[in-house]
C-alpha cells in the first residue's frame, strides 16, 4: 500500500508531537502523504521532520510563556484551563481548519485534546484511529492514574470497585470542560455526545483502531482498555539526529557524567526555582549538572556566571544527553520518562500535573527511581533523593536491565502497520 494521505491531529507540548512525528516518517518512508494538524508553535518541529504542517488551532501562541505555564500546570485549576479554555473552545476553528484537507485523506489520527478531528473521524469516511500517549489516558479501574497524593492513590488501588468510582467521579468533575464541543456539536445537527461518550473520555478512543503509543515498560493495556486498543511500544522521534551540541558534548567529555535536570518544553517556563534548587543541589552534592531551560528568558533567570561545573543549554536532545547522565531529574512527561527509562539511568521525578504523576508512580513501582512532588522541591530535598539514586547499585541494575527491553522496540512500525490495515479494512467497507 503506497501513496495514501494520512492526517494526524494532535494538541499539546513535543510530548504530545514526537512521537507522531515518528509514526508520520515511518509512513512517508512507505510512500504515504503525511499531513500534521497542530499549534503554531509546532510548525518548525514538523518541518524539520520533513512532513506536511497545517496550522488546526485558531489561538495564538502565548507572549508570557511564563505566565501560560502557570496556568496550565496550576494543581486545581490546570486541569481545566487546558482542556475547555485552550482545547475545547478551540473546536470550531481547528474544524474548519481540518475539514478540507481531511476532505480527500484517507485516514486521520487524533490525541486526547484533538475534538475537532475526533468529529471527523467520526462522521467521515475516512479511517480514523488514535493515539494514547501515556497509561493514565485510559483511566483504568484496573490500573487506576496516581494522582501524586499518596495514601489516596494506594486505596483506590486496592480494588477496582474503588478504581471505578475514581473514573465516574472525574467523569463528573470534568463534564462541563467539553460543553464548547458539545455545543459545537449541535451547530453541526449532530448528537450532543458522539456514540462513544464524552471526548475526553471514551469519546476520544477511534472507531478503526487506538494506538497505546507507549512502552509496555510503563504498562500494558488494562482489562478495560477498549476492545481495537494495541499497545505499539515507544513511538521514538530523535530531533537533531540525537546529536549533542558542541559545546555541551565538550563540556560531557570534560568531566564525570553529571546530574541532568530538565522539566520539558512546557513546564520549564514556569521552572525557574526548579532550575535555581536544582543548581544549589548538585554543588551541595559536588556534582557536575546539565540544566535545560527551555529559552534564553529561563537563562536570564539564572546566576552569571554558573557556579563550577555547571553547564546550561536552552535544548539538548534527550536520548543522546540522558545517555551521558548519571541520574536524569525529570517533570514525567511520558515522552521524557520514556527517554530516561531507554537510557538505562535512575530517575527522580517531579511531577508538575497531567499524565505526570502517574508516570512519576510507574517509575517507582519499576524501582528504578524517586518522586518528589513540584510543590516540595528544594535543594535539600533532592539532595538527600539524588544521593541515594547515585550511590544505590540495585537501582542502577534493575535501569539498565529494563534499558535493553525499551530500545528493542519499534512503536512508529506497528503503529504504522496498525493505520495501513484500518485504511485497508475501511477501503473495502466503502466498497459497492
Amino acid at each position: 500500500m503506497a501513496g495514501r494521505h494520512i492526517v494526524m491531529a494532535t494538541v499539546g507540548s513535543q510530548g504530545d508531537l514526537f512521537p507522531f512525528l515518528a509514526v508520520g516518517r515511518e509512513l512517508a518512508a512507505r510512500g504515504h502523504r503525511v499531513t500534521i494538524a497542530a499549534h503554531s508553535l509546532h510548525r518548525q518541529a514538523v518541518a524539520e521532520a520533513g512532513l506536511d504542517f497545517l496550522l488546526a488551532s485558531g489561538i495564538a501562541e502565548p507572549d508570557d510563556k511564563a505566565a501560560f505555564a502557570a496556568r496550565a500546570f496550576h494543581p486545581w485549576r490546570g486541569p481545566r484551563f487546558v482542556v475547555r479554555d485552550m482545547a475545547a473552545v478551540d473546536v470550531a476553528a481547528s474544524h474548519a481548519a481540518l475539514a478540507p484537507v481531511c476532505a480527500d485523506a484517507d485516514a486521520i489520527v487524533t490525541t486526547t485534546l484533538a475534538f475537532a478531528g475526533q468529529i471527523i473521524g467520526e462522521t467521515g469516511r475516512l479511517a480514523w484511529l488514535s493515539g494514547v500517549l501515556s497509561p493514565a489516558v485510559f483511566l483504568s479501574a484496573w490500573d487506576p492514574p496516581a494522582t501524586g497524593w499518596g495514601a489516596f492513590d494506594a486505596a483506590v488501588r486496592r480494588s477496582p470497585g474503588r478504581g471505578i468510582w475514581l473514573r465516574r467521579m472525574a467523569a463528573w468533575i470534568t463534564a462541563s470542560w467539553t460543553q464548547p464541543v458539545r455545543d459545537f456539536r449541535m451547530s453541526l445537527g449532530l448528537p450532543v455526545v458522539s456514540p462513544w461518550g464524552d471526548p475526553f473520555h471514551e469519546g476520544q478512543h477511534a472507531r478503526d483502531g487506538v494506538l497505546a503509543m507507549y512502552s509496555p515498560v510503563l504498562g500494558t493495556l488494562p482489562p478495560d482498555a477498549p476492545s481495537q486498543a494495541t499497545i505499539t511500544g515507544q513511538c521514538r522521534y530523535a530531533p537533531a539526529g540525537d546529536v549533542l551540541p558542541d559545546t555541551l558534548a565538550a563540556f560531557l567529555d570534560d568531566g564525570e557524567p553529571p546530574i541532568v535536570f530538565t522539566l520539558g518544553s512546557a513546564a520549564v517556563h514556569a521552572g525557574a526555582d526548579f532550575l535555581r534548587e536544582s543548581i544549589a543541589a548538585a554543588t551541595s552534592l559536588g556534582r557536575r549538572a546539565v540544566l535545560l531551560t527551555g529559552s534564553p528568558d529561563m537563562r536570564a533567570r539564572l546566576p552569571d556566571p554558573l557556579p563550577d561545573g555547571i553547564a546550561i543549554e536552552e535544548y539538548a536532545p534527550h536520548g543522546a544527553l540522558f545517555a551521558r547522565a548519571a541520574v536524569v531529574v525529570h517533570h514525567g512527561g511520558v515522552g521524557t520518562t520514556q527517554e530516561a527509562l531507554r537510557s538505562g539511568r535512575p530517575q527522580l521525578v517531579v511531577p508538575h500535573g497531567f499524565d505526570q504523576p502517574d508516570n512519576a508512580a510507574r517509575v517507582e513501582r519499576l524501582g528504578v527511581g524517586r518522586v518528589l512532588r513540584a510543590s516540595r522541591y528544594e535543594a535539600a530535598r533532592a539532595a538527600m533523593l539524588l544521593n541515594v539514586l547515585l550511590t544505590d547499585a540495585d537501582i542502577a541494575a534493575r535501569a539498565a536491565h529494563l534499558a535493553t527491553g525499551i530500545r528493542s522496540e519499534r512503536g512508529a512500525v506497528v503503529a504504522a502497520d496498525a493505520i495501513e490495515a484500518a485504511i485497508a479494512k475501511r477501503s473495502m467497507q466503502k466498497a459497492p
